[in-house]
């Protein structure tokens, strides 16, 4: 069942969201483009976050749940300035989501990519996350960034090796839980 809060309602109020999400900044790759979300690619989020491909950050979560997340990231452009992309690809909408973002707890903003089963295996997580690095870099002049990674997530650490991050053990250290701390530094690959 799809609960109502999921649904587009048509009218003045889903008006006002598409001029809100259209104020979203839209990134443009050889590839991709990443937007904002629209109420229809939360179905994406939650095939990605509602499955087993979400167990590495806490996952599978329930339908309710990934509604908070995505919600919760979504809202973060209003708050922040940062928030959730969706990633279209040429030929498949919605493919994966990549943020620049806080979970509650997070001492920093972290850079993080969702992508799709469908949309693996075609370079769009490392495409999508450097596109989203060089917007925290050379738009919101950043310093640097973080990812936070489940060390058995072992595509996610390929990532961020490809990416050029390097561990930050004493970040690492200080959160104590045993997350992976990848750190992005401007300038990396």
């Amino acid at each position: 069942m799809t609960a109502a809060c999921e649904q587009h309602r048509p009218g003045p109020g889903a008006r006002a969201a598409a001029r809100l999400g259209g104020r979203v900044p839209m990134i443009d790759t050889t590839r991709l483009q990443l937007r904002g979300p629209r109420i229809y690619d939360f179905k994406a989020f939650s095939d990605i976050f509602c499955s087993d491909r979400a167990e590495a950050i806490g996952g599978p979560f329930a339908r309710n749940e990934a509604w908070s997340v995505f919600s919760q990231y979504t809202a973060q452009w209003m708050l922040h300035g940062h928030g959730l992309w969706t990633v279209d690809a040429q030929t498949q909408p919605s493919a994966g989501f990549v943020l620049l973002g806080y979970e509650y707890d997070d001492p920093e903003a972290e850079l993080a990519v969702y992508m799709t089963e469908e949309a693996e295996s075609n370079g769009y997580a490392f495409e999508a996350a450097q596109a989203a690095r060089a917007y925290a870099f050379d738009t919101l002049r950043w310093d640097s960034v973080v990812s936070y990674l489940d060390a058995s997530n072992s595509r996610a650490n390929a990532l961020m090796l490809r990416l050029g991050a390097v561990r930050d053990m004493a970040a690492e250290t200080t959160q104590g839980d045993g997350t992976q701390i990848w750190r992005h530094a401007r300038g990396a690959a």
